[in-house]
């Protein structure tokens, strides 16, 4: 693990809202939906696109619900496409665990967010509320876990 303070990032992409018991069908659904219709082509045309793939979530509903947008890095004065968002993510520090592609996401976040993070005297930065896991090559590659925090008062 390590801890990254980094600018403001602006993320375009497609979302869907989920919870536990729907969360792999609505990813499945959203990641097929992405690729077969070459939506990543759509997202590179907006001006400061950059290759690298974003798992961009935040809560819903307490904790009970969550959306979930697959997008890419872009530049903060694009228009988003028809059906796409732009979310903009304000500097902060990061803490920031990489994974192997065969390394479950759902174990991975689990045991980064209530373990790892918390060992280090740091805690989840829940008043940001957006985490993201980055793929620098492929979906389907090894990838990165990025979580806002903030020293823990334990």
């Amino acid at each position: 693990m390590k801890f990254i303070e980094r600018d403001t990032l602006h993320i375009c992409g497609y979302v869907v809202e989920t919870d536990a018991a729907q969360n792999a069908d609505d990813l499945s659904k959203l990641y097929k939906d992405f690729f077969d219709n070459d939506k990543e082509s759509v997202l590179l045309n907006l001006h400061g696109s950059k290759k690298g793939f974003y798992g961009l979530m935040w809560y819903t509903q307490g904790h009970e619900k969550y959306c979930y947008l697959l997008g890419l890095e872009v530049g903060g004065e694009c228009k988003p496409p028809d059906n796409a968002i732009l979310k903009t993510i304000t500097k902060t520090t990061y803490a920031v665990a990489c994974y192997p592609h065969d390394k479950d996401a759902v174990e991975a976040w689990g045991e980064f967010f209530f373990t790892d993070i918390p060992n280090e005297g740091y805690a989840p930065n829940e008043q940001l509320n957006l985490y993201f896991e980055y793929f620098p090559e492929s979906v389907d590659g090894d990838y990165e876990l990025w979580v806002p925090v903030v020293k823990s008062n334990v």
